[in-house]
């Protein structure tokens, strides 16, 4: 199935965006993102709005009504047409499990409303941005649950979804890791692929707090510059809520202890351990 794609163009003044990745029904670190991006004149999500944490509707709620655009994620398809599962990707049978768990809850309480929403989501966004052209997507461009790993992935495959849908820049989620990187393309040009993170757990770092990112592109530069911001939140209301509502234990360590402790098989080894994502 090809993805809809939904073009934005970005007035020539603005000089800063913000992106999220990954909410996660985390209404806190939702509600920490959109005090800390209120000022800025466009703010987008890059899927996966739900799953994980409590109160679904909540966090769609907080999103809807700050009008952050958004893109249709895995976990976004599946509960909007009532699939079996998150088509995450995960194929340990413990990862299975957990996130089989995470997903009946999300389902199951997300209004009907909602779900008709998430259905009409784009796949990917293209942001016309003065002279340059920059990609959203989920976890890649050409697949939606792909894991695009800093450790795995090479320059030659940024270049080349750079070059295949034409633009100068792919911000990206799924993955859960945070990370960047400046290629170079089409012999003089810098383009980039940029995981802005994800509000909904932490960055496997040993610390609560969370990342999402901002492209600056000031008047005087030659293409927006990505950069990582981390995010501090109420961590106490969201596991307070996630065991009034039963979700298990493991959920509540990995938000408190900064770790994942579910999931993480997925992780190439390199990821693996526990250690800062981001250069202070």
């Amino acid at each position: 199935m090809v993805a809809s794609i939904q073009r934005v163009h970005l007035s020539d003044d603005c000089e800063q965006i913000a992106i999220c990745g990954g909410p996660y029904s985390n209404f806190a670190a939702v509600d920490a993102f959109l005090v800390a991006t209120a000022d800025m004149p466009y703010r987008f999500c890059l899927g996966d709005l739900g799953g994980f944490g409590p109160y679904p509707n909540r966090t769609l709620e907080q999103l809807r009504a700050a009008e952050v655009v958004c893109l249709q994620g895995n976990y976004d398809h599946a509960v909007g047409h009532g699939l079996r599962d998150c088509g995450c990707g995960y194929s340990d049978p413990r990862d299975r499990k957990f996130a089989q768990i995470s997903y009946d809850y999300t389902f199951a309480h997300t209004s009907e409303s909602h779900r008709q929403w998430l259905q009409q989501l784009p796949g990917l966004i293209v942001l016309e941005w003065r002279n340059c052209r920059i990609l959203l997507c989920h976890g890649s461009p050409d697949i939606v649950n792909e894991f695009v790993w800093e450790t795995e992935t090479k320059n030659a495959q940024i270049q080349d979804f750079l070059t295949r849908y034409q633009v100068d820049g792919i911000c990206a989620t799924h993955t859960g890791l945070p990370w960047a990187r400046t290629v170079n393309q089409d012999g003089n040009q810098n383009g980039f692929w940029f995981n802005v993170g994800v509000l909904g757990r932490p960055a496997h770092e040993g610390q609560p707090h969370v990342y999402y990112g901002c492209l600056h592109f000031s008047k005087t530069d030659a293409a927006p510059i990505p950069k990582l911001v981390p995010l501090t939140y109420d961590v106490a209301a969201v596991t307070a809520a996630m065991r009034l509502e039963g979700l298990p234990q493991e959920f509540i360590n990995s938000l408190e202890q900064g770790v994942w402790t579910t999931c993480a098989e997925i992780l190439p080894m390199a990821e693996k351990s526990v250690k800062h994502r981001v250069a202070a």
